[in-house]
């Protein structure tokens, strides 16, 4: 078992390093210019040659990631929460909930910009709509699992609003809301690098476009390795905060 477990900590490893493997031979085999499409090699290397530079954008980028995701976090919990409480707020909520997702990020995310400013609270308001879907949803489809008789049982025991959600809610709902978290961690590096492309003077956003500018394109696919390593990075810290609090889900897929 422990060496099954070992192989799979390092499949993540190995399926990134047949990607870079296919990358770099697309590039060796069908000897395409470096200004279409820089191997891996050269991507790399333009990553390296302007870290002190690039450095700064990401730290901007990764607080504005983090404010964001954790806005998200606590309005979806919350709103699912009321969603839960009752059928009329679930009603009164839902739909708009719902067609927040029918307004395209590339249209909402202007609108933030000449609201908030250029500052950081843009760009950390357009993580948090980014996310904020994903989690509430989740987390409202978890509440809706709870097997009613456990909640019947409960009230016959005399159990008050917090001790369900304390005793039955919270762990019957916090796979959902893990899973959540997990979809809503793939999409906030991109809300902060998308509202950065479109107005401000510091962020991965605006290292691309001012990449795209001089026509860097190694510049550019480095600046895109990097918001895919970041994005990768918060999957794996959601995931393995996952793990260790629904260690019954794990054993589960063990089994």
């Amino acid at each position: 078992m422990k060496g099954k477990n070992g192989w799979k900590g390092y499949r993540w490893f190995v399926s990134l390093g047949l990607i870079a493997l296919l990358w770099y031979g697309v590039t060796a085999i069908f000897r395409v210019p470096t200004y279409l499409f820089p191997s891996p090699a050269v991507t790399v290397r333009a990553i390296v040659s302007d870290a002190g530079f690039l450095g700064r954008h990401v730290a901007i980028t990764i607080v504005e990631t983090l404010a964001g995701f954790g806005m998200a976090v606590f309005a979806g919990v919350t709103v699912a929460i009321l969603m839960n409480a009752s059928r009329l707020s679930r009603d009164l909520i839902y739909p708009p909930l719902v067609l927040s997702q029918a307004i395209p990020l590339i249209a909402i995310a202007p609108l933030i910009l000449i609201w908030f400013g250029l500052g950081i609270l843009a760009k950390v308001l357009i993580v948090a709509f980014v996310c904020f879907f994903p989690i509430a949803v989740n987390a409202y489809e978890g509440f809706r699992s709870v097997d009613p008789a456990l909640r019947d049982l409960l009230e016959a025991f005399g159990a008050g609003r917090a001790d369900r959600y304390r005793h039955l809610y919270v762990p019957a709902t916090l796979p959902g809301i893990l899973a959540g978290l997990k979809i809503a961690a793939t999409y906030s590096v991109l809300g902060a690098v998308v509202g950065e492309w479109l107005g401000g003077s510091l962020g991965i956003g605006v290292y691309m476009t001012r990449a795209l500018q001089s026509f860097r394109t190694d510049r550019l696919f480095g600046a895109i390795l990097v918001v895919m390593l970041l994005s990768l990075c918060l999957f794996k810290l959601v995931d393995g905060a996952s793990r260790r609090l629904t260690p019954w889900m794990e054993r589960r897929d063990h089994d």
